[in-house]
């Protein structure tokens, strides 16, 4: 029987699989770089909504004390604030 077929086939399938590992090795080379960039808008993102919730916080803190100083001058003043005691939040 006649073997010399086998040389070139292993050269054939050696180029096939190098050439098969190089896309998929470009494939995952594309994935993760997009994948780093989703994580990087992500945590952008997430910076963003700290500031923007310390922001939103301050200016509550910020009514919150004003609020407070007008009930207190009512108080001071014998006028009945309405009303009489700041409704509690749902939320908390």
């Amino acid at each position: 029987m006649d073997l010399q077929w086998l040389v070139p086939l292993g050269g054939f399938l050696g180029i096939i699989g190098a050439g098969a590992w190089k896309l998929i090795d470009r494939a995952d080379k594309k994935r993760e770089s997009r994948e780093a960039a989703v994580i990087q808008t992500l945590k952008d993102r997430i910076e963003e909504l700290k500031l923007q919730l310390a922001r939103v916080t301050r200016q509550l803190k910020q009514r919150t004390r004003a609020g407070d100083k007008w009930r207190e001058q009512l108080v001071a003043h014998d006028i009945k604030p309405d009303p009489e005691a700041w409704p509690e939040d749902d939320d908390e």
